[in-house]
């Protein structure tokens, strides 16, 4: 099986193509590619030889790579295809290439857009369709209650728009007709504009997420990670031994140059492809001593290795990030905490730091490493720096005996809090409006820092 691509005498390409049939027939066929491109001849004639060698059989085959009196023809004429038909493709292969959303493409694309514009052959969108999309995704309803939010239908939109572009660079379509105004698309705005004010933890729930002897070590220590330097949940699963370096002074440094992906259940960079070098705060250098000692080996039965994850499961493999996101959950209704998402430990680092005095452009630096244009490759953030701007988060591990006592007002710190007995045992009373200290007398108070 082979294939040959050459020039063609008036222009464009030819493909010569040897395969066999099932049944052992040996075809060939020569003919000029109905695409000018040489990348695009290249896919399609990799199309043309599975086709071949599919529907080709001793009695030979009646189709024709360029007949255009074949309307449903699905790999000579791919742009009279229907639009679900080169969708489904198009995302199938997003999935085989490992897009990490690929299997989220596939099903909204299934749900919204396919029943807006499936039936539409490739050539004849134009448009107006896809303004009858978006409006049809400014309708749909969620599963969630009420209509899409406005990101997602951005999303699907542009996802789309994106297919079809590639369209175009293969040569199907001459432009894209997935084009709509600017006031068609709905304004990047949260679908609850009032949730981000209560997203973040304060001081007091986050010692408490990490020192409650309500939550398994291995999930704390996953908390104190998280909150203490902002890694990605993913990112977090994916740590091992090796990429923490407590030596390193004045505070050690975790590098993370990867992420788990819980759904296609692989290694991958990270969301930007940037590595991570993340001062490990004093209070998180004391969570991993102690984790490292004793906890990691009564939990696997042996002593930690460099190439060991720092958070394996149970039988030593990566955390899963929905089943995190569960236990955390259950942890935060376990303590008596608000729900939030699992996400917001990083918006919660940020957001702490930041109040403590550290500089946004020294906290961007540590969180969102990316480099934005060619000077910031010549430019490194002194460690010293960011290792002040870690250290001015006054986070601690608390003890004490939890006492789980029903929700009081929110204090004006922010947040819900869980109780804890204070000298001699007694707890607040009921009317007292003063929050409560976690595990025991001289924390930070109700958030500030």
């Amino acid at each position: 099986m082979s294939i040959k691509i050459r020039k063609f005498r008036t222009g464009g390409y030819e493909v010569d193509i040897h395969t066999i049939a099932p049944d052992g027939t040996p075809i060939r066929e020569r003919v000029k590619s109905p695409v000018t491109a040489k990348e695009a001849t290249k896919r399609w004639a990799v199309r043309r030889e599975a086709h071949l060698a599919e529907k080709h059989g001793e009695d030979g085959c009646d189709c024709k790579a360029n007949s255009p009196e074949k309307e449903e023809d699905e790999v000579g004429e791919p742009k009279l295809q229907v639009a679900s038909k080169y969708l489904a493709g198009w995302v199938e292969q997003r999935i085989a290439d490992g897009v990490p959303s690929g299997k989220q493409e596939k099903q909204r694309i299934e749900d919204h857009v396919v029943p807006v514009i499936g039936d539409i052959k490739m050539q004849d969108v134009r448009p107006k369709h896809a303004r009858q999309l978006v409006k049809a995704l400014r309708r749909a309803p969620s599963s969630r209650g009420g209509t899409l939010a406005p990101r997602t239908v951005r999303t699907i939109f542009f996802t789309v728009k994106q297919a079809f572009q590639d369209a175009v660079l293969d040569e199907i379509l001459q432009s894209n007709p997935i084009a709509v105004r600017r006031e068609d698309l709905p304004v990047i705005e949260d679908k609850d504009p009032t949730w981000r004010q209560g997203a973040v933890f304060n001081v007091a729930e986050t010692e408490t997420l990490i020192s409650s002897p309500l939550i398994p070590e291995h999930r704390r220590v996953g908390y104190g990670i998280e909150f203490l330097t902002g890694l990605r949940t993913g990112q977090v699963s994916a740590l091992r031994w090796g990429d923490y370096e407590p030596q390193v002074e004045p505070l050690g440094r975790l590098v993370s140059s990867v992420s788990y992906n819980s759904h296609l259940k692989v290694v991958k960079s990270t969301k930007t492809r940037a590595v991570f070098e993340v001062p490990v705060h004093p209070t998180l250098a004391k969570i991993l001593a102690s984790w490292k000692l004793t906890g990691w080996a009564k939990r696997m039965g042996r002593a930690p290795t460099q190439d060991d994850l720092v958070i394996p499961t149970i039988n030593g493999t990566h955390r899963d990030v929905r089943k995190a996101l569960e236990d955390f959950h259950e942890d935060l209704e376990r303590l008596g905490l608000r729900k939030r998402r699992h996400y917001d430990s990083r918006r919660t680092f940020i957001s702490l730091a930041m109040e403590a005095g550290a500089s946004k452009d020294v906290l961007t630096a540590i969180t969102h490493p990316r480099p934005k244009d060619a000077f910031d490759l010549y430019r490194t953030l002194a460690w010293l720096v960011r290792c002040e701007a870690v250290m001015k988060l006054k986070i601690e591990l608390k003890e004490g005996t939890l006492v789980r006592l029903p929700r009081l007002a929110v204090a004006a710190g922010g947040g819900d809090v869980a109780e804890t007995t204070g000298a001699g045992g007694a707890t607040p009373a009921p009317g007292k409006q003063n929050p409560p200290e976690p595990f025991g007398s001289g924390g930070s108070g109700s958030g500030g820092v």
